[in-house]
């Protein structure tokens, strides 16, 4: 069976909703360690207080990419570094 026939025949839809989004005390937690990262703390250091003082869930590795991935997002860092290699 081709993986599209598997996709049509399975209909399931992920329900997953992020650790950040679950809560308005996540969503809050997560605007923090956003503005620590700004404030040039080291990203495991707000990842490390994200799991210890909030309760994530995550690990420090999937905690460090999201926060940069997201950073990079809000600040339009990945928008910019794109712009900047489609000129070359």
């Amino acid at each position: 069976m081709s993986l599209e026939n598997f996709a049509e025949e399975e209909h399931s839809q992920s329900n997953r909703v992020a650790w950040r989004d679950r809560t308005p005390e996540n969503r809050e937690a997560w605007k923090e360690a956003l503005e620590g990262i700004d404030k040039g703390y080291p990203i495991s250091t707000i990842a490390r207080w994200l799991m210890k003082e909030k309760n994530c869930p995550l690990s420090i590795h999937t905690l460090r990419h999201q926060l940069k991935d997201t950073h990079d997002v809000k600040s339009g860092w990945l928008y910019q570094s794109r712009k900047k290699r489609s000129k070359r």
